[in-house]
């Protein structure tokens, strides 16, 4: 399970081979054109630039905990922001971008996992077994070594749906890529707690898009 699972991803990054160094970032992403339902978000947002967001994405960048997270809230997102749930984006690729880094970052609070099921992730029969049934709080993820944000790819995406993979580092020079899966519901991106995400290691982020606020 993503949320449950993402703690550990500051373990599981490896540091780089000695005299290694990561491949150079690409110069660029594609970018294509997404039919977007009309309307604005729930907050009011509008749905904004169609456009697969690509390298030199201007990002203002805010701590949400100790990671770095992208933040427009009167663009792109987080439109509402009570502590540390942060919600209501655009309807658009780098809305569901920007939902996706909030969403990775939440979960190395101390309460991560009960912020992303609870006020991050879209209904579904695993949302209402874990609020029926919530699991006994599980210890902070320790951020001795600092994992960031390093960069991005938009799987796919669609009116409805969205599949964001974002990039990260440790400050050992280790590696990750965490995918996550995204439904458009009542005018937001939500995780999808029904679908599998996945995390693994990598050996750079050669392939994403660089993106980084810390």
């Amino acid at each position: 399970m993503v949320l449950a699972a993402l703690g550990l991803v500051y373990l599981a990054l490896p540091s780089p081979s000695n005299g290694q160094d990561p491949a150079s970032a690409p110069s660029a992403t594609a970018t294509a054109t997404a039919t977007a339902q009309a309307g604005q978000s729930a907050c009011g947002l509008p749905a904004g630039d169609q456009r697969y967001p690509s390298v030199g994405l201007p990002t203002k960048w805010e701590l949400l905990g100790r990671v770095a997270v992208p933040t427009d809230p009167k663009g792109i997102g987080p439109g509402r922001t009570d502590g540390n749930v942060r919600i209501c984006y655009q309807h658009s690729p780098t809305g569901a971008l920007y939902a996706a880094a909030n969403i990775a970052a939440a979960a190395f609070l101390p309460d991560g996992e009960s912020i992303g099921v609870k006020d991050l992730s879209a209904p579904g029969p695993r949302r209402d077994q874990f609020l029926a049934s919530p699991r006994p709080s599980a210890a902070a993820p320790d951020q001795s070594q600092g994992v960031q944000i390093g960069g991005f790819q938009i799987q796919a995406y669609a009116d409805q749906a969205a599949s964001v993979v974002i990039g990260l580092k440790n400050s050992q020079g280790g590696y990750g890529s965490l995918t996550l899966p995204l439904k458009w519901v009542n005018g937001d991106w939500k995780l999808d707690y029904d679908s599998s995400g996945s995390i693994t290691t990598v050996n750079d982020l050669s392939s994403f898009v660089p993106w980084s606020g810390a």
